[in-house]
């Protein structure tokens, strides 16, 4: 489409002289570099995701509860899914600064197309480091949210910790909520039409998955990186299931 928008420019200049330069000129002046707008986008993920992701070692690892001899079951098996939160997502801020770092590093050293809009270069150029960024990002921010809400519950009991965890799922319903009316309104488009890569969150988390899938073709440590996730989550989910029999 492209090519053809500039063949019927280079057509117009011949019939129409000066009609068609000052359309020549117009979509010359349009279609420009936005590669250093796209780093401003990925360094707004990158430097909070790199924050949380700090505070997560002290707060959901470190300092992580562990079960006693008193302890109920469900008590030993929620401190057991607290210690595994904090550390997926303290690993979901990792991908998160590792995506939009590699990133920043291609924009900053490869030569970017000029297009209408940053939108544009990053749906055609960036999509799947875009993604991840921002799903592991999100991802990683909730499990932060309920990392810090079992404090209460670990500190002081059943009666703070009910505060606690209702105020830590207000806050992550309304994230959600956000999160979700941001990823629906989407992104400025060429020529009024609005890039949007999904309609709710668990749209674009399958989005995501798909990308990476597809990407992952041909290279080892892509492929093996989803074989030991899915290892993962098969044993995460055998874990608790016996926790909870037990």
């Amino acid at each position: 489409m492209r090519v053809l928008h500039y063949l019927c420019l280079v057509m117009s200049v011949f019939f129409h002289p000066a009609v068609g330069l000052a359309s020549a000129a117009s979509a010359a002046v349009a279609l420009k570099d936005h590669s250093s707008v796209a780093v401003g986008l990925f360094n707004n993920m990158r430097t909070p995701a790199a924050l949380i992701g700090g505070a997560l070692v002290p707060l959901g690892i470190l300092s992580a509860p562990v079960s006693q001899q008193g302890d109920s079951k469900r008590l030993k098996m929620f401190k057991k899914a607290t210690f595994l939160l904090g550390i997926v997502s303290l690993l979901n801020q990792v991908l998160a600064v590792t995506y939009s770092s590699i990133a920043i590093n291609k924009l900053v050293e490869v030569p970017q197309p000029p297009t209408l809009t940053v939108a544009e270069l990053i749906t055609e150029n960036h999509e799947l480091p875009w993604l991840g960024t921002n799903i592991h990002f999100i991802l990683g921010l909730m499990g932060f949210t309920v990392v810090v809400g079992s404090k209460a519950y670990f500190m002081h009991g059943g009666n703070v910790g009910k505060i606690g965890m209702g105020w830590t799922l207000a806050a992550s319903l309304q994230a959600a909520s956000l999160v979700n009316r941001g990823i629906a309104q989407g992104s400025g488009g060429t020529e009024g039409v609005t890039v949007r890569f999904a309609s709710n969150l668990f749209s674009l988390i399958l989005r995501y998955a798909i990308l990476a899938i597809k990407n992952a073709k041909g290279g080892f440590f892509a492929m093996a990186a989803i074989a030991v996730a899915a290892y993962s989550t098969f044993l995460t989910i055998k874990f608790l299931l016996n926790e909870s029999e037990e």
